[in-house]
């Protein structure tokens, strides 16, 4: 679900102030001709990347890119919180705002790497990616995630120099582990998570359930529906105790049920039920439970997630 930010012009004063000023700017004003908000209490979102791209080399101004998906819980939440904020909103004199509904333009979804959602992407004003922010973030936490990385902290490539100068900092490498499933580098973050389970088995770091979590998540990503339920279940034999393990195990039903297989996941959301009775996830299992049960033939049979 995608919360739609529409166009309002104020008055007709204002128009002929924006027409004025987008005269003198080019680069401007071919980023806005694909806008559909133009106005300061709201984000301008431009429509197309290369629109936008182009006009942030003319204006050397840089490119934030939000990738959703209509189904994307989050990404509504994101939508309707941390772009409706104010101080987000003031990023627009610095940047230009594109969404990229990923399921429509799965060009630039695949070039980049995208698998997850949201995805906000910061570019520079030569169109290379500065880094990535996978997930839904708080307004303060947005802007402070885009200042450092504009510091060069906290992107990739810092953390690869750090984790290069302190190879045993297993949380260093969790967090490249984050930094390549969220480009669609499993194969690196396999490489790191490794890594990590071989240097800490135990948990002592507290990051290697989480790197053993994201093992079976990079498997789910890739459609692999018994290999994801076998890696989860791996993890829930090695860390009984996690955090994590109610995620695990309603992750388990939910991959029988992408795989068809609705009589197993009926019977492990139902064993969810009995184990995590007051688990703040129990109202979602109850839904899904409601969704497999539902005659064949309705639409409400398909499994949401």
């Amino acid at each position: 679900m995608v919360f739609s930010h529409t166009a309002m012009i104020k008055s007709l004063s204002t128009v002929a102030v924006l027409v004025f000023c987008l005269a003198f700017l080019p680069g401007v004003a071919q980023a806005a001709s694909n806008t559909d908000v133009a106005h300061s209490d709201s984000i301008t979102w431009n429509l197309k990347l290369e629109a936008a791209m182009k006009a942030a080399a003319d204006s050397g101004r840089q490119v934030i890119a939000d990738f959703f998906t209509d189904w994307c819980k989050w990404c509504k939440v994101q939508d309707e919180s941390t772009f409706t904020d104010a101080r987000v909103i003031a990023l627009g004199s610095r940047f230009y705002f594109v969404r990229i509904n990923a399921e429509v333009d799965t060009t630039n979804a695949m070039k980049y790497g995208v698998n997850g959602y949201p995805t906000v992407i910061l570019f520079d004003k030569t169109g290379a990616e500065v880094d990535r922010i996978v997930g839904y973030l708080r307004p303060e936490e947005f802007i402070a995630t885009i200042e450092d990385y504009l510091e060069g902290t906290g992107t990739k490539a810092a953390l690869e120099t750090k984790s290069r100068e302190n190879p045993q900092d297993l949380g260093i490498r969790f967090q490249l582990v984050m930094k390549y499933e969220g480009r669609g580098d499993f194969d690196m973050a396999r490489v790191q998570i490794q890594q990590i389970m071989i240097s800490d088995p135990d948990n002592g770091s507290k990051v290697t359930d989480k790197a053993m979590f994201e093992l079976a998540v990079m498997d789910r990503k890739e459609k692999n529906w018994y290999k994801s339920i076998e890696s989860f279940r791996k993890f829930i034999k090695k860390f009984p105790g996690s955090k994590m393990r109610e995620d695990a195990e309603t992750y388990i039903p939910w991959l029988y049920a992408k795989a068809g297989d609705k009589k197993q996941a009926l019977k492990f959301y139902k064993a969810f039920l009995d184990e995590f009775s007051g688990s703040s996830q129990v109202g979602w299992v109850k839904d899904q439970i409601k969704l497999l049960e539902a005659p064949a033939d309705s639409n409400a049979a398909k499994t949401s997630g």
